[in-house]
């Protein structure tokens, strides 16, 4: 066989493999890399890029390119009135894009960030878009804690906003693989930060105003926590801003999930189908196959970190429904309740 017809047969395999891949998984494919450079090229061209913070994988967009922030809501099917969260790097001055910033929101900076806290300050319209904001006069900031997204940010020297890099409503992603599964078909960088090491989004606060705050979205900073630092009295009245992860319905996994305010009711549960049932609870029911089972921990850091690890985990194994056992409604536990509730459903017999 000469050179020519070699040639030839190489193009058309070529040309078989890609309307192969095309037939099965569409016509791009996401791209996992360590590589922030990567990450910094398809950023500065307007394309969105999935990127790790200590909570969970975030789809990155710059603040200054509405092209790019408009393709994050197409992506993620989100609404565009849903606001979104800008990060931030450590130490960079908020008065470029906030204003009247308290000083006990000040006083939670130095002691949280970088970390899993967002505070929602009185923007400058002028250096926010209202694609960022939801059309309010308030935007939510944080500084994630992540070196990987430090370093990015830094090197970037532009704001990113940065919603959990998954359809919207759905189970966000704690790996770089997570997030490759939440969008199979899409061309999408993805860097690769290894696993989130808190698992569940940031706490948010109201800081709009000067003699009070109210907590917007549970996490792991708990309102204990939050008092040991500043000493101004939280509110718990209804508040009006918009801000992530307060619909009724977020966090879902694509099974049916169930959760039990005691024990008892989740074992008599299992008892009816006990190898069709993904259980996450403090024991393990009789019955229950050992590979449908995760034994919450004791602590709500660690119950944190495995949450929507599990759920993912769930969802991919042979079971038809996940069960679950809902943590009290105390402290720190309150932020992984919160996700369990806008999950999953009350079981009634």
């Amino acid at each position: 066989m000469g050179k020519i017809e070699k040639a030839k047969q190489l193009i058309s395999l070529s040309i078989c493999v890609k309307i192969i891949g095309f037939l099965i998984y569409g016509l791009y494919m996401p791209l996992i890399t360590p590589h922030i450079d990567d990450a910094i090229r398809d950023l500065l061209a307007g394309k969105p890029v999935a990127i790790p913070t200590e909570t969970v994988y975030g789809l990155a967009a710059p603040i200054n390119n509405e092209q790019a922030i408009r393709a994050v809501f197409a992506m993620k099917n989100r609404p565009l009135n849903h606001p979104l969260i800008v990060h931030v790097a450590q130490d960079w001055d908020l008065n470029q894009w906030v204003k009247d910033i308290p000083v006990y929101a000040q006083q939670l900076i130095k002691k949280f960030w970088p970390g899993p806290l967002t505070l929602v300050l009185r923007c400058k319209t002028e250096q926010i878009t209202p694609l960022i904001t939801g059309g309010q006069t308030t935007v939510a900031i944080r500084c994630p804690a992540h070196p990987i997204a430090q370093e990015l940010l830094i090197k970037l020297g532009i704001p990113l906003v940065a919603p959990s890099a998954n359809p919207f409503g759905k189970v966000s992603p704690t790996t770089a693989q997570h997030v490759s599964e939440s969008f199979p078909n899409q061309e999408l960088t993805i860097l690769d930060g290894g696993r989130c090491t808190v698992g569940i989004e940031s706490t948010i606060i109201d800081a709009t105003h000067v003699a009070n705050y109210q907590i917007l979205r549970h996490g792991l900073i708990d309102e204990q926590t939050i008092a040991e630092v500043i000493t101004i009295p939280s509110l718990d009245h209804e508040n009006t801003l918009r801000v992530p992860g307060k619909l009724e319905s977020h966090y879902q996994p694509q099974k049916l999930l169930y959760y039990f305010t005691d024990y008892e009711a989740l074992t008599h549960f299992c008892q009816k189908n006990p190898d069709k049932i993904y259980v996450i609870a403090s024991k393990k029911p009789i019955g229950i196959l050992g590979e449908h089972f995760h034994r919450l921990k004791e602590h709500p850091e660690q119950v944190a970190f495995d949450l929507y690890y599990q759920l993912r985990k769930a969802d991919t194994s042979d079971a038809q429904v996940i069960a679950i056992e809902l943590p009290p409604a105390t402290g720190a536990w309150q932020g992984v309740r919160e996700r369990i509730l806008k999950a999953g459903a009350p079981y009634s017999s």
